[in-house]
């Protein structure tokens, strides 16, 4: 058998799979209700962020191509009516193994580096530094979970520039007092509990690429927290982003 031919089977066995999967898991949220066709429960899937929306997007040309790789059998030729590249069958049997066996959100992102509250900006600069970070949750008395970032320092190095261009910046000052100050203010990351989507947490990030830097979850980072808001949080950054569209099948 060519490679060509087995490329068709892969492509046929893991997309009737991929609907045996998808066709499970709407007749779980929807018991005694007739079951709709396949695109439709596709829309469904991506709607319930069991997929990204590239993925359904992926799997909806697939389902139109069904046909060309299905076998026939016609005037002497034995075999699929044309060849699925191999590329296209890695990333349909990436994508229902990502539904079949669904990576939990903590063991992709890693636990923050975090700091207190009272951490002084001095301190928390050089933190950033040493990990090549850009940002560092703590936990605010009011906030909750918030970021010092290094734009967010540069705001308040502008604040504290007078008309001759000097500053006389204390560092000294806990990086909770950019947060309380008008003209700074606070960097409120997205956040996500531990048991929500990749599919959730790629959707989350990618809007915050979206969102201004200057408005609530603009900043490029999700934080995902426990009930428990004195334990440090995960935290997944725009670094991430090649590593959640590869387990989501992108």
């Amino acid at each position: 058998m060519s490679q060509e031919v087995t490329a068709a089977d892969r492509f046929l066995t893991a997309w009737k799979r991929l609907e045996v999967e998808i066709s499970s898991r709407w007749g779980d949220a929807h018991k005694g209700t007739r079951e709709p066709d396949t695109a439709a429960m596709l829309t469904w899937a991506e709607r319930q962020h069991l997929m990204s929306g590239a993925a359904a997007d992926f799997l909806h040309s697939c389902r139109a191509a069904r046909n060309a790789y299905a076998h026939v059998s016609f005037e002497g030729y034995d075999g699929p009516v044309t060849h699925p590249p191999l590329e296209v069958v890695h990333k349909l049997e990436r994508i229902l193994a990502s539904l079949r066996y669904p990576a939990q959100l903590t063991s992709v992102a890693p636990r923050a580096v975090t700091c207190l509250g009272s951490c002084t900006l001095r301190d928390a600069l050089t933190r950033m530094r040493s990990h090549d970070f850009s940002q560092l949750p703590y936990l605010h008395d009011e906030l909750g979970w918030v970021l010092v970032t290094r734009e967010q320092v540069s705001r308040w190095l502008e604040a504290e520039t007078d008309e001759e261009g000097t500053a006389l910046a204390d560092l000294t000052l806990p990086v909770s007092a950019l947060a309380d100050r008008p003209d700074v203010g606070p960097v409120l990351p997205r956040s996500l509990g531990p048991d929500a989507t990749l599919s959730e947490a790629l959707t989350e990030l990618e809007g915050a690429l979206r969102t201004p830097d200057s408005e609530p979850g603009g900043y490029a980072a999700v934080l995902i927290n426990r009930r428990d808001v004195s334990e440090a949080p995960w935290i997944l950054a725009s670094d991430d982003l090649p590593r959640l569209y590869e387990l989501l099948g992108r």
